[in-house]
């Protein structure tokens, strides 16, 4: 074989191999694209979960939570029951 053989044999090789890596990494990025694409569908349907149920958490927190009034109330009733308690706490004593 000749030197020139030799040269065009090796360069068509290195052509082949090459390309072939190429495609292999194009269709790797092809497949990466097509995921993301999937995973962005499969997020948008758990984000508009997410906000729906944050939206209806929004709507039943008031239904939830004791008015400042009845805390107001309670904690009068409260003071008043300990205040009881001093003064019969201080009968024992005398």
């Amino acid at each position: 074989m000749d030197s020139q053989a030799l040269i065009n044999v090796s360069f068509g090789l290195v052509s082949f191999l090459g390309g072939w890596v190429f495609k292999m990494a194009w269709s790797r990025l092809n497949n990466l694209d097509d995921d993301l694409e999937d995973l962005q569908k499969h997020h948008e349907a758990d984000l508009k979960e997410v906000r729906k149920e944050m939206s209806e958490l929004a709507l039943s927190l008031p239904e939830k939570y004791v008015s400042k009034q009845d805390v107001d109330k309670l904690t009068d009733f409260i003071n008043e029951r300990f205040n009881k308690l001093e003064n019969k706490i201080d009968a024992l004593k005398d």
